[in-house]
């Protein structure tokens, strides 16, 4: 698991994108976070606890999050982050960021409607089939249970 999550960010930057692919990864887990209009601690340590130990940002985590948070409440809806992804990662790759996704979503010990429904949102932006949508969401509950 570890290792396709590594793959999920091992994308180079290039500083012409104006949206890099860490950044719309970020962004994404960002959305599931506020999806219920609260930023719940567990949620947010999750988040980063899962770029960390698959990228090389270490505490520049936090500065990528600080950003991205300012940066999302201007952003008019999923695709422009989804694009990202949809152009450089993988099937396995989104697969792995549905699941983070999903971890993210059950952090606080609960499974908002709002929350679900954002992370349906991303799934069918994300180009995934909903068999995969139930997979991950699966697969995370049993490992945050």
């Amino acid at each position: 698991m570890i290792s396709a999550l590594k793959k999920l960010f091992s994308f180079s930057e290039d500083a012409s994108d104006p949206i890099s692919y860490q950044r719309a990864v970020a962004a994404l887990l960002l959305e599931v976070i506020i999806a219920d209009n609260e930023i719940h601690p567990d949620e947010e340590q999750v988040a980063k606890a899962s770029i960390k130990a698959v990228s090389d940002l270490g505490e520049d985590v936090d500065q990528l999050f600080d950003e991205v948070k300012s940066s999302i409440r201007d952003a008019h809806d999923a695709y422009q982050f989804t694009k990202v992804i949809n152009e450089q990662a993988s099937l396995e790759q989104k697969f792995e960021l549905l699941k983070c996704l999903w971890r993210v979503a059950y952090a606080d010990g609960s499974l908002d409607a709002y929350e679900d429904h954002r992370i349906r949102k991303i799934s069918e932006l994300l180009f995934m089939q909903h068999s995969e949508f139930i997979q991950a969401k699966l697969a995370a509950k049993e490992e945050m249970e």
